[in-house]
C-alpha cells in the first residue's frame, strides 16, 4: 500500500470556472460543468464561513442527507472521473510521479491536505472525486488531523488542517503541530505494518507550506520503518516526470533527546540538550535570551514522535 499525501490548492476551482480552457476535456463535459457550477457546492450555503463549509462538506459525504443526494446528482452530470489530469496540479503530480496513475488504486490511500477555508475544502472535495472516479463511497472527510479514518484503504481522505494557509508565525506552528499529529495517526492507524510507502505530492497548495510538509516527510523518513518516503513537485514548465525533492534522514535518538525538555514543559524550556544538534531547527533561543522554545518544525516533530516511545518503536 502507498499513502499519497497531497497538498491542495485552488487551481482546480480556477479550471472549473473556465472549463473550456482545460486541455483534452470533453466539450460536452465542459458545458455540463459550466451549467452546474460545482465550485459553489459549499459556498452557496456557507458563504465564506469555513466552519459552516466544513459542516456542509461532512453532510455531502454522509449517505441519506439532502446534500449527499445533491452531490451524487452533480457527480453524475459532470463526471469528475473523466477529467484529464491537467485539470489540477494535484492530479497532474499524482499521474506523473514514477509509476503514477490518474485514478487512485484500490489498495492505496490518498490524504488530501485542505486549508481551513471554503475554497480549500471545495477543491479537496473535487480532487478527491476526480481521483476516485466519482465514487462517493470512496471519499471520507476528517474534521482535523487527529481524527482516525474508518476504512482508509482505497479511499481519498480529506483532512482539514487549520493554519495551513498561514498568515502568522503562530499559524505555521499550529499547522505543523497538526501535520505531526496527522503523521502519527497515519503511522499508527493506517500504515501499521511499517512496509507502506509515503509519497508527498507538493505541487498544489500554499507554497509557504512546502517547507513544513517537507519537515513532516523528513520526520516520517526518520522513523524505524521499512517503507520509503519520497516527495515530488511539478513546476509550471516541468517536462516529463515530476521532480523528486531531497529528504534527509534525522538521527531519531538525538532528535528524541532534543525534544525531551519540551515534552514535559510545553513549548519552552530553560536549557536544551547538551549537544544542541537541532538548535535553530527544532528549537531556538527565546527572544529575551533566558531559555529556549520550539520552532514550528519542532512542534510538529514533537507531535509526531514525542509521546511514549513504544508507540512508534523508537
Amino acid at each position: 500500500m502507498t499513502l499519497h499525501l497531497v497538498s491542495v490548492g485552488s487551481n482546480l476551482l480556477d479550471a472549473l470556472e473556465a472549463p473550456s480552457r482545460i486541455r483534452d476535456l470533453d466539450p460536452d463535459l465542459a458545458d455540463a460543468i459550466r451549467e452546474e457550477s460545482p465550485t459553489r457546492i459549499l459556498s452557496d450555503i456557507a458563504g465564506t464561513d469555513s466552519t459552516a463549509a466544513a459542516a456542509e462538506l461532512a453532510a455531502c459525504l454522509s449517505a441519506g442527507t439532502d446534500q449527499h443526494r445533491h452531490l451524487a446528482r452533480l457527480v453524475q452530470e459532470i463526471s469528475p472521473g473523466r477529467w484529464p489530469s491537467v485539470s489540477s496540479a494535484e492530479l497532474d503530480t499524482l499521474t506523473r510521479v514514477p509509476g503514477g496513475q490518474r485514478h487512485l488504486a484500490g489498495g492505496d490511500v490518498a490524504v488530501l491536505l485542505a486549508t481551513d477555508t471554503v475554497d480549500g475544502l471545495t477543491a479537496a472535495l473535487w480532487n478527491a472525486l476526480a481521483l476516485t472516479g466519482g465514487d462517493l463511497d470512496r471519499v471520507e472527510y476528517l474534521d482535523g488531523p487527529a481524527a482516525p479514518p474508518t476504512a482508509p484503504r482505497g479511499r481519498a481522505l480529506i483532512v482539514r488542517v487549520p493554519g495551513l494557509d498561514s498568515r502568522t508565525e503562530s499559524d505555521f506552528t499550529r499547522a505543523m503541530e497538526g501535520l505531526g499529529t496527522l503523521g502519527r495517526t497515519l503511522v499508527t492507524k493506517v500504515a501499521a505494518s511499517g512496509d507502506e510507502n509515503f509519497l508527498f505530492h507538493l505541487s498544489g497548495g500554499y507554497k509557504a507550506a512546502v517547507p513544513y510538509l517537507i519537515g513532516l516527510a523528513e520526520g516520517l523518513r526518520s522513523l524505524p520503518r521499512k517503507g520509503a518516503v519520497q516527495a515530488f513537485m511539478l513546476h509550471r514548465d516541468t517536462q516529463g516526470d515530476a521532480i523528486r525533492l531531497p529528504l534527509r534522514r534525522m538521527n531519531l535518538k538525538l532528535l528524541y533527546k532534543a525534544l525531551g525538555p519540551f515534552r514535559d514543559n510545553g513549548r519552552t524550556a530553560l536549557r536544551p540538550p547538551d549537544d544542541r544538534v537541532f538548535e535553530g531547527y527544532a528549537y531556538d533561543s527565546t527572544a529575551d535570551g533566558t531559555g529556549f522554545e520550539l520552532t514550528a518544525f519542532g512542534a510538529g516533530l514533537l507531535a509526531l514522535i514525542g509521546r511514549p516511545e513504544e508507540d512508534l518503536g523508537l
